[in-house]
């Protein structure tokens, strides 16, 4: 069976696909509906069923199909209602990892934003202080160019941070941390935008280039 389970959020909510769960159980999608409406009201002691309606292709045309988007409690509920397979504990395992690994994700998203907003506040107050200076330069491009250069100092593409791994994820929020730092010690010190862009760029390769050479160093031990 394929191992990767993926969920899909509902107001932010963890949910597993009705369908996916009957295939990882080995039975057609309409036999775990039934299961389901059967135990309803055990369903929703759990939670709302969240029932959605969605169109998919056969040879007659395109057709709806009703399904179901489980929370955790009640993906395992309807677990319970299965025997107890090898193939039944094999997806109670996979279900308790990709519900453990949204969860991570989420907390980690909730840790990255503040402190990307926060980075992004201190930008404006340094485009603020270039443009009082005479600059002409678009308060955006220097928002665009800090995000540049925190992506290149990782080797990121643009666009790419929302599907980063946890590990990267973290280093990347750490750098909005020190970025910030810096420029708000280049506004304080009464360093120009450029100057500022300097030190926050010579900052951020430094911190990159760390856990390089952490690595390198055990590698040569």
């Amino acid at each position: 069976m394929n191992n990767i389970i993926t969920l899909c959020p509902v107001k932010n909510e963890a949910r597993v696909d009705s369908r996916l769960l009957a295939g990882h159980l080995g039975i057609q999608h309409k036999n775990a509906l039934e299961l389901i409406d059967k135990h309803k009201n055990n369903f929703e002691e759990l939670g709302r069923v969240a029932f959605q309606t969605r169109p998919f292709e056969t040879n007659g045309g395109v057709q709806k199909q009703r399904i179901a988007l489980l929370n955790e409690d009640q993906a395992y509920l309807l677990l319970t209602f299965s025997r107890n397979t090898p193939q039944v504990v094999d997806l109670k395992v996979e279900l308790v990892k990709a519900f453990s690994r949204f969860r991570r994700e989420q907390q980690t998203e909730a840790d990255y934003l503040p402190y990307y907003h926060e980075l992004h506040g201190q930008v404006k107050a340094l485009a603020d202080l270039a443009h009082q200076c005479g600059s002409t330069t678009s308060e955006r491009l220097f928002h665009i160019n800090i995000d540049r250069l925190i992506n290149d100092a990782f080797s990121l593409e643009s666009g790419q941070r929302h599907d980063l791994p946890g590990h990267l994820r973290a280093k990347v929020t750490a750098a909005n941390v020190i970025a910030k730092e810096l420029l708000e010690e280049a506004i304080t010190n009464g360093d120009d935008h450029k100057a500022a862009y300097q030190q926050v760029k010579s900052g951020i390769i430094a911190f990159a280039n760390a856990g390089t050479g952490i690595k390198r160093a055990k590698v040569a031990a």
